[in-house]
């Protein structure tokens, strides 16, 4: 995620064999978050975050704000998809979406996990590899 993330940016170098223009990287992008970035989303919301709430104040607050993060990416894509007010390749609205992805990506993976590996039982974590 954190490549999507990286190539939506406005002020980001393009990436051999990634796309260069607005309306590819949209397309991309919107490739991936059907593919991977939905069903990983789905995967937390349904059973990591179930599996962990009440284990930890702190983890708690983070499911929060990391399931409203996943709605925010959500509706971004969505509103890329049909005749709505972002148009097709807007780099206003690409440079946005990657912003949130890299800043929710770092939230895990600097924050969330972090506490995850701190707090939560060692019987629990293998069940999520």
């Amino acid at each position: 995620m954190l490549i999507l993330a990286q190539l939506l940016k406005s002020d980001s170098p393009g990436y051999k064999g990634l796309p260069t223009d607005n309306l590819d990287k949209q397309r991309y992008a919107d490739r991936l978050f059907h593919d991977l970035i939905k069903p990983h989303f789905e995967f937390e919301e349904n059973e990591l975050f179930p599996a962990i709430a009440g284990i930890h104040t702190e983890i708690d607050q983070l499911i929060y704000i990391l399931i409203d993060d996943h709605a925010e990416i959500t509706r971004l894509f969505e509103l890329m998809q049909g005749d709505t007010k972002i148009a097709l390749g807007s780099d206003l609205a690409l440079d946005e979406l990657g912003r949130i992805i890299e800043n929710h990506v770092r939230l895990e993976e600097r924050e969330f996990f972090e506490l995850i590996q701190k707090h939560v039982p060692e019987t629990i974590i293998p069940l999520f590899g």
